[in-house]
């Protein structure tokens, strides 16, 4: 089984910088710096096989298993008479090579004294093979026993195989961005190499072998992802035999889960070469550092927090506001339904479809103030893409019922947007119904009369002659002036024979009617 978070929303300011120079520094390690290790290891083992090394030290070595009761001196024993070398036989070399006992007893003269009269040629052929062996990168810089301190250090960025590398930076990549973005790079940078030094110490005084991988540190982050966002929910991947998915759940429960799946796959594989050890010891010090620095600066990482899932909090509560609207308006619950688009509309004020669906709501369920409320929002839409959805929503607010709760600054944008899908006896309708008022056409004078100039522009250039007279006879009856004004600055437009005049002038004509946008 596994489960890993994962993030996939980031902007410049939350891209995960530590996370990504952390990938691609394994990287340069294991493809380039590591690259020859494999052909440096083998000449070393073709060199030792074919000294008289084998001969005196593997049944030395098996006698000293033998002696702790290690059912392994059998083969090592093997090992020794084979004449050929294969796999099993390089595998034993490496043991012998990273058990800790036994090279201190070796070196120190207890198994094979200086009076031995071998000991000349032995202690030459070894010198020459461990020289061999540090040629090998990864001998150099991997966690040893008894090596030196920037071990707990450099073994994170060394990996045994390309399979190994590729699975720790997959989880790396997926489990590091959430916890560089509570923590701060620097601080993240921190913890994770804390997590990877504490993985390491606890194998080797577990294990007592050599160690490589960035593992225990890739558990301490995930950890740091459980301990950071707490109840949280955060998206997952999991996979569990052969079935895999995604999910949300709450970080925190990546704590036992975790820690759970790790101890069975330990008790399943106890001679498996997985350093569980190190994955368990990397995870508690990934959680007790991302407790440590959470509770130092807890209000920043706080507000990061908060700051984060904004974004996602919003398109949850907007794709649970959508589909409690469409349940609503399946049940003909006009008013929840109403309710729940005029809330959409608060995050997506310009999207047309929750406009139109609110409108339709507010007009089944006959509530004035919501009709009111769904006609103001509709007109505020401004897209252009959507002026043929649109339509029919305009139409029917150009209805006596509906236009008359609507304020005259709202009737008169009605009328520029049945204009512009050409309901043109309908936007003529509203404007007559305005201009029948005589206080409303006396107290708005300047609006109206530039909402019939901008009509009468627009039917003029699109050579629309019937409704442009339509509109001129109206100016003439109301506004005469308005008339004046307008024929003056056409013919001052004639004169100057350029758009760009005529343009300058029908805005100082409608900065003087007082025309609004």
């Amino acid at each position: 089984m596994l489960i890993i978070p994962y993030q996939t929303r980031f902007t410049s300011g939350s891209l995960p910088v530590v996370t990504l120079a952390l990938v691609l520094i394994n990287a340069l390690v294991y493809f380039v710096f590591q690259a020859g290790d494999r052909q440096a290891t083998q000449n070393a083992a073709v060199y030792y096989f074919s000294s008289d090394l084998p001969a005196i030290e593997l049944p030395l070595y098996a006698a000293a298993l033998e002696k702790r009761g290690d059912p392994r001196a059998v083969y090592v024993l093997r090992a020794a008479d084979a004449t050929t070398r294969g796999p099993e036989s390089l595998a034993i070399l490496s043991a012998m090579q990273h058990d800790r006992e036994f090279m201190r007893d070796l070196e120190g003269g207890a198994l094979l004294p200086e009076s031995d009269p071998g000991y000349a040629a032995w202690r030459q052929q070894r010198e020459h093979f461990e020289g061999m062996l540090k040629e090998v990168f990864t001998e150099r810089f991997a966690l040893q026993p008894g090596g030196s301190w920037y071990g707990l250090l450099t073994y994170q960025f060394l990996h045994g195989n390309a399979m190994h590398w590729f699975g720790n930076m997959l989880v790396l990549l997926l489990a590091g961005p959430f916890a560089e973005a509570a923590l701060g790079r620097t601080r993240f940078l921190l913890a994770y190499l804390f997590s990877g030094a504490c993985a390491g110490a606890l194998f080797l005084a577990m294990n007592g072998q050599a160690l490589v991988g960035a593992s225990g540190a890739v558990a301490g982050a995930m950890a740091m992802v459980a301990v950071l966002y707490g109840t949280r929910k955060v998206p997952v991947f999991y996979w569990l035999f052969v079935y895999f998915n995604t999910a949300r759940v709450p970080a925190l429960l990546l704590l036992p889960v975790w820690l759970a799946v790790e101890a069975v796959q330990w008790a399943l594989s106890p001679g498996s070469r997985v350093a569980y050890t190190a994955h368990i010891g990397g995870f508690l010090a990934g959680a007790f550092a991302a407790w440590l620095l959470k509770s130092g600066r807890r209000p920043e990482v706080q507000k990061i927090l908060d700051e984060q899932f904004a974004r996602e909090d919003d398109h949850d509560r907007r794709t649970a506001l959508l589909h409690d609207a469409q349940q609503a308006a399946a049940r003909l619950d006009t008013r929840r339904a109403a309710r729940a688009y005029a809330q959409l509309l608060t995050y997506e004020p310009g999207n047309a479809s929750h406009a139109i669906a609110y409108f339709n709501m507010a007009l089944l369920g006959r509530h004035p103030e919501t009709v009111l409320d769904a006609a103001v929002r509709a007109l505020a839409v401004r897209d252009p893409s959507a002026r043929a959805r649109m339509q029919p929503v305009y139409a029917k607010m150009s209805e006596a019922a509906v236009v008359a709760l609507l304020p005259v600054d709202e009737q008169l944008r009605l009328v520029r947007r049945l204009a512009g899908v050409r309901e043109d006896a309908a936007a003529l309708r509203v404007l007559d119904a305005l201009m029948a008022n005589e206080t409303v056409r006396t107290r708005h004078a300047g609006a109206i009369a530039g909402c019939l100039l901008a009509l009468l522009r627009t039917y003029s250039r699109s050579g629309s002659e019937v409704e442009a007279a339509q509109v001129k006879q109206r100016l003439s009856a109301h506004f005469p002036s308005a008339v004046e004004d307008y024929e003056a600055a056409a013919l001052a437009a004639r004169l100057h024979a350029g758009q760009g005049a005529t343009s300058q002038l029908d805005i100082d004509l409608d900065s003087k009617l007082g025309t609004r946008a």
